[in-house]
């Protein structure tokens, strides 16, 4: 497991690192206004607090909307793709982000995949925004419970997945294949791009499918988290 330090602040996605497996270091609660539900379970999981004043707080937060409570993660838990090796299920469904930027469309994206339930989150280490405080209060927390897998080459990663068997579903504006007419395979490792960007021309190459979303409105373009959550809702109806 590969870690970087990360600040959580938030009530739900402060409560939700509580509630994880994460190891809190430091906890602070604004006196001003005390979260008595995250007192008690700090207290109940014997996690130490601190009461500080509203100025102090401001300053460790950085000037965000905090909500009165802070915590400071003893690392974030991302995981290698040994992780996606140890997985055995069948269906299961991945999801590959390629060149996210953008702290909200990555902490939504977040969200939306382990409400799924969606078995993993692949990211590079570079071109791709990481796990910061602004994409965890966006996920609401989520970004503790969905397993989030670091690499550093999407292409050689997409290989890997081959050999395991999932196959590769792209999107694109670009599309040859309309989304709702794929024959979606049991497993699959969905990749989604930058609104700018899109999908990088050799993931493109290296997909089994490169779905589109046909769109017949004015607007002829979907921000990355909504198509992702279109996309993953249409391929987990399937698997029920």
């Amino acid at each position: 497991m590969q870690n970087s330090n990360v600040l959580v602040y938030g009530k739900i996605p402060v409560k939700n690192a509580l509630l994880s497996d994460s190891k809190v270091r430091t906890l602070y609660l604004k006196r001003e206004d005390i979260s008595k539900d995250i007192q008690s379970l700090a207290s109940k999981k014997g996690i130490a607090y601190k009461i500080i004043g509203e100025n102090e707080m401001n300053k460790i937060a950085g000037g965000v909307n905090h909500q009165g409570v802070v915590a400071i993660l003893e690392s974030f838990p991302y995981h290698t793709f040994d992780y996606i090796r140890s997985l055995d299920k069948d269906p299961s469904l991945i999801i590959m982000l390629d060149g996210i930027n953008d702290p909200v469309n990555l902490g939504s994206m977040i969200r939306t995949s382990c409400a799924f339930n969606l078995d993993a989150m692949i990211i590079s280490k570079n071109h791709q925004v990481l796990v910061t405080p602004t994409v965890s209060k966006v996920a609401t927390g989520a970004d503790l419970f969905l397993p989030i897998v670091k690499v550093t080459n999407l292409n050689s990663t997409i290989r890997e997945l081959k050999k395991l068997g999932y196959w590769i579903i792209s999107t694109s504006d670009h599309g040859a294949t309309d989304y709702n007419e794929i024959d979606y395979p049991s497993k699959i490792c969905l990749v989604i791009g930058s609104e700018g960007d899109g999908v990088s021309r050799l993931v493109l190459e290296s997909s089994d499918f490169v779905a589109k979303i046909p769109l017949d409105g004015p607007i002829r373009a979907l921000n990355a988290s909504i198509a992702c959550s279109i996309l993953i809702a249409k391929i987990k109806s399937l698997y029920k």
